[in-house]
């Protein structure tokens, strides 16, 4: 395998000047998009070796590799097939430790924050 070593990067008109480490630092380093109810199964991913399912709307995301530190920001967003109800959040589970290798969520209902399971589960973690 071969190493290309620069210190900036460019697109063809000599715009969009980037580092290397801009780069780096620019994009997800983890993402999945997972199946919240019934058998809890990954439909695609990176860096996401598998997801765990403590109990209703409780779930940790596991990291293929570790991140640099658990300081790591996440974002992401949860729905279901034909969902009229209520509105569900996405957030860090706050009974379970963030480590660099394990990511806990949580889906709760907006209006009652009662743990509430959804079809579509998305997350995106950036960070060193």
């Amino acid at each position: 395998m071969s190493t290309i070593k620069v210190n900036n990067l460019q697109n063809a008109s000599g715009g969009s000047n980037s580092t290397p480490e801009e780069i780096e630092q620019g994009r997800a380093k983890a993402w999945v998009n997972f199946q919240g109810t019934g058998t809890v199964s990954i439909r695609d991913d990176y860096n996401v070796s598998s997801v765990t399912d403590h109990s209703k709307g409780q779930y940790t995301v596991n990291l293929s590799s570790a991140m640099g530190n658990s300081n790591y920001a996440f974002g992401g967003m949860v729905s279901s097939e034909g969902d009229t109800g209520h509105e569900a959040d996405l957030s860090k589970h706050g009974g379970r430790s963030i480590t660099t290798t394990a990511m806990p969520l949580r889906i709760t209902r907006s209006d009652n924050l009662a743990y509430v399971d959804k079809t579509y589960v998305t997350c995106l973690i950036f960070g060193d």
